[in-house]
């Protein structure tokens, strides 16, 4: 009965999206483009990782994978090659057993590299007006929805993945979108982002004197005062980022958006993350299971924010990619 009602829900849904437009130009990179129109009217743009070789004739579910916060693009050139972020080590880690969904955030163009990756600083006026929580959830549900109207895609199971912001924002994706089956939060929190920057700036230092560590918190509260004194500016910033984001996603939490969801949820955070301090996490744990919530949840020893260790390899993320493994198991194998 619950994929009855899963498999109509999500094809309500999916009827009332346009078919999406396939961009014909070849990016030399192993998704293909597509623009879609979105329920606010703008023009949606993401990227399809193509049909594995060897399964042109099975349909395969798809995972939406939405990453953190900043106005860098998805994909970046260096030299003459094109390169992808943490899409391309959740498409390796599928292995061709699902389709790799992503979406530009609006505002940003194909290969957009910002001096600072992760802030706003130097972003366009577009992506600074749209980057909300609501807008930006929107942009990723209109191409979910689009995506679900392909002729090669299994719809009746869908993965959501966020990281770091990310994992607020497919939190509220599978809160209204009832056609997603699994979500996970991959170092999202679980409390308002408020409360993990306080935690953070609160932690003891080596020399630190008697009161510091309240008053770094204090400031933190009062910063957030201010913001909420201009809470549209987008010429005004903290922490990188312009009041109008800080305002759209402090008013909510992960906690709060997956407890709306009737999705299987996976949770996984690293004991040494010094953007998201893993009390966020055993905070969100505790809640999930107080509501007997149905979870997967990981407290990874000694993981940073990208799930690296210190004995990991400098270049690039195996921490990440092993968990992206785990992740797909899960949802491939949890019904």
């Amino acid at each position: 009965m619950t994929f009855v009602l899963h498999f109509t829900a999500l094809f309500a849904g999916a009827g009332d999206a346009p078919v999406p437009k396939l961009d014909p130009i070849s990016l030399g990179i192993p998704f293909e483009r597509y623009t879609t129109k979105d329920a606010l009217g703008r023009t949606t743009t993401f990227y399809l990782s193509t049909v594995p070789k060897n399964k042109e004739a099975a349909k395969l579910p798809v995972a939406l994978f939405i990453q953190g916060s900043g106005c860098q693009s998805l994909f970046r050139k260096q030299g003459g090659t094109i390169t992808g972020g943490l899409q391309n080590l959740l498409l390796n880690a599928a292995q061709g057993r699902v389709r790799v969904l992503v979406v530009e955030k609006p505002g940003v163009k194909f290969l957009d590299a910002p001096p600072r990756p992760g802030s706003a600083q130097r972003a366009s006026e577009e992506f600074l007006k749209e980057h909300t929580l609501p807008r930006w959830a929107e942009a990723n549900k209109s191409a979910l929805r689009a995506a679900w109207t392909l002729p090669d895609l299994d719809g009746s199971r869908s993965l959501l993945v966020g990281h770091s912001e990310g994992g607020l924002v497919a939190a509220r994706i599978a809160a209204e979108s009832p056609g997603v089956t699994h979500v996970a939060s991959l170092a999202g929190g679980g409390p308002n982002q408020l409360f993990s920057l306080a935690e953070s700036r609160g932690q003891p230092r080596p020399n630190d004197k008697p009161g510091d560590s309240a008053r770094r918190m204090q400031a933190v509260y009062d910063e957030w005062a201010k913001v909420q004194a201009d809470p549209d500016s987008i010429t005004r910033f903290w922490l990188g980022h312009p009041h109008r984001r800080w305002s759209s996603f402090l008013k909510t939490s992960v906690t709060a958006e997956l407890l709306r969801t009737k999705a299987k949820i996976f949770i996984a955070q690293g004991t040494l993350d010094t953007a998201v301090p893993v009390t966020s996490h055993d905070v969100l744990v505790a809640e999930l299971q107080a509501h007997r919530r149905d979870i997967t949840a990981e407290r990874i020893e000694g993981a940073d924010h990208g799930f690296r260790k210190a004995d990991d390899a400098k270049d690039g993320a195996p921490g990440m990619q092993v968990l992206f493994g785990r992740v797909l198991e899960w949802f491939l194998t949890t019904k």
